[in-house]
């Protein structure tokens, strides 16, 4: 009996020397710049807080964003990986780093039924409603649901919170979203410019964030430019081949490679549906050493030289050189303005 409590209690000790570490960890996490390492099981620190933020968000449950790679995390990792038809080895490395700079939280997440699934309890779960998930699918009342059937779930709309609207100044703005997002986990960039006064303020506004999808509004852009100086006819017909191809967003991926589209489409759903493929299509015409050679032009800071990256400041450059060009050139930068003004996901910049 008494070997049995002094077991117990050299238990009971490694489990606190064991324990102590994972809660300081969690108070004080190392810091890494995010995808500077391979995350697995076992690692801790704020690349992996933040591949937990950016998964969550993305609809890749990791159950409580704390920085520590644990069975929560591993499993969100897989799920991903999965969705992206990768081999699932649970290894964030440079693939599924690739992968992740793709993702965008406006995308809507692709789900595939479980068994005892319905709409309330997957609505419910992701934290929207059923008439948003029967809408976004062409869903009618009483329209049952069968395992394996893929869906698309809309994320909830982002609210404004009421400290936001209270400013009186810039300066307060400001103050209000610092305060706003100290409560959130990850880092926040914004740029902010008044395009009457020309008035600016930032958070981390020159530092270099994942771009996800934002990247089409530059290269959309760059290809208004060309079709306005005369290089490409919009009604040029480009085939889509298999190298464009791209999971995500948008309804190219439905069509069967060695279909055709003209320029203009395949603007209008890069912008209006956040189309990868489209997209892709476009840089292969356009040509990404050419793309690169644009932004600098404009001055941009932070360029995507091997990785696809941005800044606040860039993105809010791009688009106020954006609005002058249209106003110089509405017969042509016209019709991309009106894309931006029509995108599908209208609560969020897509």
């Amino acid at each position: 009996m008494k070997n049995i409590k002094k077991i117990l209690s050299w238990i009971l000790i490694i489990a606190i020397v064991v324990l102590i570490p994972i809660f300081s960890y969690a108070r004080n996490l190392p810091k890494f710049t995010f995808g500077s390492r391979l995350l697995y099981s076992g690692t801790y620190g704020t690349d992996v807080e933040e591949l937990q933020a950016m998964l969550n968000k993305a609809g890749f449950d990791t159950g409580t964003v704390d920085g520590i790679f644990g069975k929560m995390t591993l499993n969100g990792v897989l799920d991903f990986q999965r969705y992206k038809n990768f081999v699932p080895d649970g290894i964030v490395g440079p693939k599924t780093y690739a992968a992740l700079e793709t993702v965008s939280w406006a995308d809507p997440i692709v789900y595939s039924v479980k068994p005892g699934d319905n709409l309330y309890f997957i609505a419910k779960r992701h934290g929207t409603n059923v008439q948003n998930i029967m809408d976004a699918n062409g869903l009618n009342d009483g329209d049952s649901l069968y395992v394996g059937q893929k869906i698309l779930i809309p994320h909830p709309p982002v609210e404004v919170p009421q400290q936001l609207n209270n400013a009186t100044n810039y300066q307060e703005l400001k103050n209000n979203i610092q305060v706003l997002i100290s409560q959130y986990p990850g880092k926040y960039g914004v740029y902010f410019i008044d395009l009457n006064t020309g008035q600016t303020f930032e958070i981390n506004g020159y530092d270099s964030f994942i771009a996800a999808s934002t990247y089409k509004v530059p290269l959309n852009f760059y290809l208004y430019t060309l079709i306005t100086d005369g290089k490409i006819d919009p009604n040029m017909k480009v085939q889509y081949t298999q190298a464009d191809y791209e999971g995500g967003a948008g309804s190219i991926q439905a069509d069967p490679v060695g279909s055709y589209y003209t320029i203009r489409e395949l603007s209008r759903r890069s912008i209006e549906e956040s189309d990868n493929i489209a997209s892709n299509m476009i840089m292969r015409v356009v040509g990404r050493d050419n793309y690169i050679k644009f932004m600098e032009s404009l001055g941009a800071n932070v360029i995507p030289y091997n990785s696809n990256v941005t800044s606040p400041r860039d993105m809010s450059m791009y688009m106020e050189n954006l609005l002058n060009y249209v106003k110089a050139h509405p017969d042509t930068a016209g019709e991309l303005m009106y894309y931006l003004k029509n995108t599908i996901y209208n609560d969020r910049i897509s």
